[in-house]
């Protein structure tokens, strides 16, 4: 819980949010390694077609079963099964060299933060040492990240350990994600939520849901 008794709580998802492209991320990894555009997130998001919880790579990596290092041994065995041969060490970490802290939902989050709204990110993540820490701790007043809580999106589960750590009802809390699964359980929930898709629309549908002037 918050260390204020917040009555309105927001609640975002790191990557494609707060960050830069995910696929160009990925992408500039396919390229450097001759890897045709689009395999490698064909081979791990396509978990997200399937049920939570199942014993796949996504799924270990996201929930905090395997570490980095055996996350990358074994995506390098199925890109080799696929017939591209990758260095098997440092994968997660060149994945995401490309999606660095970017735009101005970190300003719209600080300013409703100012504002007194509880702010908490939510987050699934493909190992937890890619995260800005200090960034984060400016603008959040919790992190719920995947690979630490043992939960991911989109489990209910991990959006009530996220609404129970901010201490706000889901009716009076807004989430923002970049995957219409994720937004679909949070609206679900009773919760506010917004698919992103660029910074002036989810502060505008921000601002007029959480009752505060928020501005890029």
């Amino acid at each position: 819980m918050t260390d204020r008794d917040a009555t309105a709580g927001l609640l975002v998802d790191y990557g494609g949010v707060l960050t830069g492209s995910v696929g160009r991320s990925f992408r500039a990894y396919e390229r450097a390694h001759d890897i045709p555009k689009g395999t490698i997130l064909e081979l791990l998001l396509a978990a997200y077609r399937d049920d939570v919880g199942g014993d796949d790579l996504v799924a270990s990596i996201e929930l905090g079963r395997i570490p980095d290092e055996e996350f990358d041994r074994l995506l390098a065995a199925r890109l080799a099964d696929a017939g591209y041969a990758v260095p098997p060490r440092g994968i997660v970490e060149r994945l995401f060299d490309g999606m660095r802290p970017a735009g101005r939902v970190w300003d719209v989050v600080a300013q409703a933060k100012e504002q007194g709204v509880a702010t908490g990110l939510l987050s699934n993540s493909w190992g937890t040492t890619t995260y800005p820490r200090e960034r984060l701790a400016d603008v959040f007043d919790v992190l719920v990240i995947s690979g630490e809580v043992g939960l991911r999106k989109p489990d209910p589960a991990i959006y009530r350990l996220a609404l129970d750590q901010l201490g706000v009802e889901p009716e009076a809390c807004a989430f923002v994600d970049d995957l219409d699964r994720n937004v679909d359980v949070a609206r679900s929930l009773g919760m506010f939520g917004v698919l992103h898709r660029d910074d002036v629309t989810t502060a505008a549908a921000l601002a007029g849901f959480l009752g505060v002037p928020l501005e890029l």
